[in-house]
């Protein structure tokens, strides 16, 4: 199976039916509002192959990209942060599962093979690193 769709779920918005939400609050530690990660598996999509964080509300999407438009730090004060994801088999490997590091460590990693997208999603907000990690299957 593979990840073919992202969304971010606010407050106790329910999940989409078929979708895996990641229960670990974006905000941790933070304030502002309680938003969560949720994936579609296997839909009726191709699998994402990347996933990137814009810092700017006003930052262009690159091409093939399709922008959530929700700030990740909504709330909370601290950059303006939003997701990102493409299909585009020429960014990388299938995304096979998704999940969130919380820590009171900058330098924290996931455990081997899950990988992590280096962009502090509580950056500028104080509260916990917050880290979005991939497992992904060439």
């Amino acid at each position: 199976m593979a990840v073919t769709a992202l969304t971010v779920l606010e407050g106790d918005q329910p999940t989409p039916e078929g979708w895996v939400k990641i229960n670990k609050d974006l905000n941790a530690g933070a304030g502002g509002a309680y938003l969560y990660f949720a994936y579609e598996l296997s839909g009726s999509h191709l699998p994402l192959t990347n996933i990137i964080f814009l810092l700017d509300p006003s930052q262009e999407v690159p091409p093939t990209y399709i922008k959530i438009p929700l700030d990740l730090n909504k709330g909370a004060g601290g950059k303006y942060i939003y997701a990102a994801y493409t299909r585009d088999p020429d960014a990388g490997a299938s995304i096979q599962s998704l999940d969130v590091l919380l820590s009171d460590d900058s330098g924290a990693e996931p455990q081997k093979p899950w990988q992590r997208y280096d962009t502090d999603l509580n950056m500028g907000a104080g509260g916990k690193y917050v880290y979005l990690n991939h497992l992904s299957v060439s």
